[in-house]
């Protein structure tokens, strides 16, 4: 078994090596290439998915900046309802003010008159019992029991006058 036989020796080497020429011809080169082929389908995939992700965080970065604009208006957009809202309140706030003055104004002037016109029927009133009182006196001598007597109706009717 271990004896090298020269010839035999020659012979595998030589059908091993048109094996491999064959092999060579036959498979090794359609293997090759479908390697090849591969692993520029797999080199383009990459490529393309790198692509992908770069679009898709510059996407990102695109919608994270609409955001904050977004967020930006509305904070001040609120903000300018906020303003809005005081000006509207200080204005109301500021009418209300000027229609009580006026009202109050109104109510003063109102009770004045009034106190006015009762002062003068006042006026009157006790001038017309001044007067009655003074044609009694003139009319008649009067002692002091008419005097009293005078005073108490005065004083009596006085109330009624002032009903009047």
């Amino acid at each position: 078994m271990l004896n090298i036989e020269p010839g035999l020796l020659i012979w595998t080497i030589i059908t091993f090596l048109l094996l491999v020429f064959v092999l060579r011809k036959v498979a090794w080169n359609p293997l090759l290439s479908a390697l090849e082929q591969r692993e520029s389908s797999i080199r383009e995939a990459l490529e393309e998915s790198q692509r992908a992700r770069q679009e898709a965080q510059a996407l990102l970065e695109q919608n994270q900046r609409q955001l904050s604009e977004a967020n930006q208006e509305s904070a001040r957009i609120i903000e300018q309802g906020r303003e809005e809202a005081e000006r509207v309140k200080a204005s109301i706030i500021e009418q209300s003010r000027q229609e009580g003055q006026r009202l109050v104004e109104d109510a003063r002037r109102q009770i004045a008159q009034e106190q006015q016109a009762a002062i003068q029927d006042l006026k009157s009133t006790a001038a017309d019992l001044a007067m009655q009182a003074t044609g009694r006196l003139l009319s008649t001598s009067v002692t002091n029991e008419d005097h009293r007597r005078l005073v108490t109706e005065f004083l009596d009717r006085f109330p009624e006058s002032v009903e009047n």
